[in-house]
């Protein structure tokens, strides 16, 4: 059984939540004397340090230079070698998004996914629905897809053929549908949102279970209705992305995925929410990245980076600032194919190794991140305090875990640049130093 997915779809996206958690300028700084005792730096001589390290080269020991004080400042680059891939699954249920389609990306293999959709039981707008009603699915797209954009993609609902809930529900796990109960069918151009009729006699089926005032109707209805998915035509090349959540800045009410209940006039009585939603997919034929470094933001693999340094090395320095930097490596593609780019690196650290690291790092802010520099190349994630006390703290912590984006029901991948890299472009750490005893 996997660990429930408690992390709710609305309020503060992992996007929103990384601006907070961004390593701002370092308000102390923290000095090693031969002692190993720290000492705090006034907050003048910061101001002046970073205003010298601004102007330093960022590459080898260099930068060199004087403070007003006559210390010595110095950047030094140490390349990170210890990497490691741990694939893993997250969670795909009860997210802003959902993913639907086919796409076959020659970087980063063949997805195929499907939207699993279940209507509530429950509304203020109604409490019966009668015969003669008509129930429909309104199709609320994101404005991204992941795929050839000129494309026109066919769509079939079927009826679920096993039980599923979103809390539990992770990518790589396919869930069975019945192909002999087709609900519905639609196609997907460049429209915001599609609405589909449904097959009246499902539209039976969950009436009844509406209307039950039976005191085990919610029970029931988990096990004997297991929803629909909306199921990709082998034909597609791409995937659509239905919205669940409005966007925290939006004040208009963004729409969402939803089931339309209209009378015989065709006028709109109700609205009837999603109880439960996630995606069936699945990744395959993904080619070997060799030495590169792949990160997709479904958790499927997660980087494990253990930092380490000698900490005689800075023996009576004190450490002003550290960078754990990332460079991406560019990745072709044709003219009509889009792809959503990876603009964030998020790091977590623990106490003690989590059971289930996928879940873990979903369900927590992350510790450190860093969007891409203006170069549109590298990642710099300041994790100068996290180096400080791998070096020199009393408690111990877990490598650092790097995850792409965040998991928001979208499908983001990226690639980076490995050890074997040519010098300037491989995982490297940058120190910046100050002498105050030169």
């Amino acid at each position: 059984m996997y660990q429930t997915n408690l992390q709710p779809i609305t309020g503060q996206s992992p996007e929103k939540k990384i601006k907070t958690c961004l390593p701002a300028v370092q308000k102390k700084l923290f000095h090693r004397v031969p002692s190993g005792v720290r000492s705090w730096i006034s907050a003048t001589l910061v101001a002046l340090i970073l205003f010298l390290i601004s102007g330093c080269d960022n590459e080898g020991i260099v930068g060199e230079g004087l403070s007003p004080d006559g210390d010595k400042v110095e950047t030094t680059t140490i390349d990170v070698t210890n990497l490691e891939l741990i694939s893993s699954n997250g969670f795909s249920g009860n997210l802003r998004n959902t993913g639907m389609g086919i796409v076959d990306d020659p970087a980063y293999g063949t997805i195929r996914s499907s939207a699993l959709l279940k209507p509530s039981i429950s509304t203020t707008d109604i409490q019966f629905i009668p015969s003669g009603y008509t129930f429909k699915l309104k199709v609320q797209l994101n404005s991204l897809t992941y795929g050839d954009e000129s494309s026109v993609s066919d769509y079939t609902i079927y009826e679920v053929d096993e039980l599923w809930r979103g809390r539990e529900i992770t990518y790589n796990d396919p869930v069975s549908v019945d192909e002999s109960k087709i609900i519905g069918t639609f196609q997907v151009s460049d429209e915001s949102s599609v609405e589909v009729d449904l097959n009246q006699e499902w539209v039976d089926r969950y009436r009844s279970f509406f209307n039950d005032d039976s005191a085990d109707r919610d029970s029931l209805y988990r096990f004997e209705f297991p929803g629909i998915a909306i199921t990709p035509s082998p034909q597609n090349k791409k995937i659509d992305f239905l919205r669940h959540a409005e966007a925290e800045e939006d004040t208009a009410g963004t729409a969402i995925t939803r089931f339309l209940l209209e009378n015989e006039q065709d006028s709109l009585v109700a609205t009837i929410p999603l109880l439960d939603q996630g995606a069936s997919m699945e990744r395959l034929n993904e080619p070997d990245a060799g030495d590169d470094i792949v990160l997709h933001n479904t958790f499927e693999q997660i980087l494990r980076a253990d930092i380490e340094t000698d900490p005689d090395q800075f023996e009576g320095n004190e450490i002003v600032n550290v960078s754990l930097v990332f460079t991406k490596k560019p990745v072709q593609t044709a003219p009509t194919f889009t792809r959503p780019e990876t603009d964030l690196l998020r790091a977590h650290f623990f106490r003690t190794e989590p059971v289930n690291l996928a879940s873990e790092i979903f369900a927590r802010n992350p510790s450190f991140g860093a969007t891409l520099a203006d170069d549109g190349e590298r990642f710099e994630i300041n994790i100068t305090n996290y180096f400080i006390d791998k070096l020199f703290g009393d408690i111990d912590t877990t490598p650092l875990y790097l995850t792409n984006q965040g998991n928001i029901g979208l499908y983001y991948s990226t690639t980076l640049h490995g050890p074997d890299a040519p010098e300037d472009l491989r995982p490297r750490l940058i120190i910046t130093t100050i002498n105050p005893e030169n």
